[in-house]
C-alpha cells in the first residue's frame, strides 16, 4: 500500500526530463495497481499514451462519472459497471491534447450522490492517513490518487462539497469552478444546475495550470494591494469539532500576520436558503438528467431507465436518494420556485462579497469540512462533539450553499488534528471570477505555509 507522498506537476517534469514519459506513466500505472488497499481505482489502463504539451508525461487519475473515450465509465453503480461510452469529457480531452495521460478511473460515491466514498457496489475508498477513516467523497478515489503520489492531478466533481471535502480530509487541494467553466455533458449527472468537472492537485499553482489549459483562460498577474477576505462566523464557524476550529484559527492568524484584511460578513439566511431549494434542485434534474445521459450511450445501457439504475443500486443512502427523486414529489412548480429560491441565496452571497456599503471582498473563508474524516462505517450519523450529528448534512454544511449557489471555490491544506489526519479551509468567490479567486489562493497558500499539527 503506497505511503503518503503527493508530487506535484514540476517534479513529474523532472522525472520526464530525466527519463522517458513512456517510463514515467508505466511506474504512475503501477502505483495505481499498488494503491489497490485503498480502494482508489476501480480500473487501471493497460497502457496510457502520454502526448506532447505542457503536460507531456504527466499521469492524469480521473473519476469514474466522468467520461473516457479508452475506458468505462460506471459511476460507481452497477448498472454502468460495462459501459463504455468511447467519449472524453470536456476536461478530459483538453488535459489530453495537452499531453496527460490517462492511467485510470477512480472510486466514487456510487452515482457521487454521498460524501464518505463507501461504496457498497466497489468497496471503500480508505483515508491514506488513517485507513479506518473516509477519504470523503464523492471524489475519494481521485484525493486518494493525488495524496498518495500516484498522480500528480486527478479530475474530479463537485455537486455539494465532493471535490473540496476529499481534499480536506486527504490533505490536498481540491478546486470547484463556476457551473459550466470546465464544460457541461459527458458526466453521469445528478443537477445539471449543480454539477461541475473540478480537479485535486498537492497545489494552487498545478491547479492553476490545469484551470487554464481546461478553459484556455490565464490567471492574472497578481495584484500588490493586501488581500481583503470575508469570515462568514454565522453558520460556517458554529459547532465545529474542536481540532478544526483551532486549525482553522491559526490559519486566520497567519493571514492576519501576513498582511490579509479580514472582514467579518454574513451570509444571509445563506443556510436556511440552501436547505429550502438546494435538495429540490437535485431530485428534480437528476430524475431528467440521468436518463438523458443514458440515452446518449452508445451500449445497452442506452435502454436504461432511471428505475432500472435505481433497481440494482447498491448503497443504502443513495437508493434512499434516488427513490425520493423518482417519486416525483418534486413537481416542476416547486423546482420553479427552488430556482427563485437559488437566485436569492446567489444575492446573499452577492451582498457579502460587494458590500454596498465597503469595499469588496476577495473571497470568503472558511473551514472546509466542520469535522475531520469520519470513522469508515459512519454512512448516517457520526460523533461531533459529543453528540450524533447527520454525517451527509453536517460534513456539506459549508461547501453546500455555494455548490447550489454555482460558485467557483478551492479548499486549501491548513494543519492536522493530533492525529495527523488532515484539516481544510475553502475560499470562495462569486460565480464568473474563477481566474482572480485562483490569485488569490496562491497568496493564502504562501501565507499559511506548511501545514503543521493542531
Amino acid at each position: 500500500m503506497p505511503s503518503v507522498q503527493p508530487t506535484g506537476i514540476t517534479q513529474v517534469r523532472q522525472q520526464v526530463s530525466s527519463s522517458s514519459a513512456e517510463e514515467v506513466v508505466a511506474a504512475a500505472v503501477q502505483r495505481a495497481r499498488d494503491a489497490a488497499g485503498l480502494g482508489a481505482f476501480l480500473s487501471v489502463a493497460e497502457h496510457a499514451e502520454s502526448g506532447t504539451g505542457p503536460l507531456a508525461g504527466v499521469p492524469l487519475a480521473v473519476k469514474d462519472n466522468l467520461d473516457t473515450r479508452d475506458l468505462p465509465t460506471t459511476g460507481g453503480t452497477p448498472a454502468l459497471r460495462d459501459s463504455r461510452p468511447g467519449r472524453d469529457q470536456h476536461a478530459v480531452a483538453r488535459l489530453r491534447a495537452a499531453g496527460a495521460a490517462v492511467i485510470g478511473k477512480t472510486n466514487l460515491h456510487e452515482l457521487a450522490l454521498g460524501i464518505t466514498s463507501n461504496n457498497a457496489a466497489f468497496g471503500p475508498v480508505r483515508n491514506p492517513h488513517d485507513t479506518t477513516r473516509s477519504a470523503g467523497g464523492s471524489s475519494g478515489g481521485s484525493a486518494v490518487a493525488v495524496a498518495t503520489g500516484v498522480v500528480p492531478i486527478a479530475l474530479g466533481t463537485d455537486t455539494g462539497g465532493s471535490l473540496r471535502v476529499p481534499a480536506a480530509h486527504c490533505g490536498v487541494v481540491g478546486w470547484r469552478p463556476t457551473t459550466g467553466r470546465w464544460g457541461t455533458g459527458r458526466i453521469v449527472p445528478i443537477s445539471r444546475t449543480r454539477d461541475t468537472a473540478g480537479v485535486l492537485a498537492t497545489s494552487v499553482a498545478d491547479v492553476a495550470l490545469v484551470d487554464e489549459i481546461v478553459t484556455g483562460q490565464p490567471a492574472p498577474a497578481e495584484s500588490g494591494r493586501p488581500l481583503r477576505l470575508g469570515v462568514p462566523r454565522t453558520g460556517f464557524y458554529d459547532d465545529l469539532h474542536p481540532e478544526v476550529a483551532r486549525c482553522t484559527e491559526r490559519a486566520l492568524e497567519r493571514l492576519a500576520a501576513s498582511g490579509v484584511e479580514l472582514v467579518e460578513v454574513e451570509v444571509a439566511g445563506g443556510h436556511a436558503l440552501d436547505a429550502e431549494c438546494g435538495f429540490p434542485i437535485v431530485f428534480f434534474e437528476v430524475a431528467q438528467d440521468l436518463p438523458a445521459y443514458l440515452a446518449t450511450l452508445p451500449g445497452p445501457e442506452r435502454g436504461l431507465t432511471l428505475a432500472d439504475v435505481l433497481a440494482q443500486v447498491a448503497s443504502p443512502d443513495v437508493r434512499a436518494g434516488l427513490e425520493a427523486a423518482a417519486s416525483g414529489a418534486v413537481t416542476e412548480d416547486v423546482y420553479r420556485q427552488a430556482m427563485a429560491t437559488r437566485d436569492r441565496l446567489r444575492a446573499a452571497y452577492a451582498a457579502a462579497l460587494r458590500p454596498a456599503d465597503a469595499e469588496p471582498l476577495d473571497a470568503l473563508v472558511y473551514p472546509t469540512v466542520p469535522l475531520p474524516p469520519p470513522p469508515l462505517g459512519d454512512d448516517e450519523t457520526t460523533e461531533l462533539n459529543g453528540r450524533q450529528v447527520p454525517v451527509f448534512l453536517t460534513t456539506i454544511r459549508n461547501t453546500g450553499p455555494g455548490s447550489t449557489a454555482g460558485m467557483p471555490a478551492i479548499s486549501l491544506p491548513a494543519g492536522t488534528t493530533g492525529a495527523g489526519l488532515p484539516i481544510g479551509i475553502s475560499l470562495e468567490g462569486l460565480p464568473g471570477s474563477d481566474t482572480a479567486l485562483l490569485a488569490t489562493a496562491r497568496r493564502v497558500e504562501a501565507a499559511l505555509g506548511p501545514v503543521t499539527s493542531a
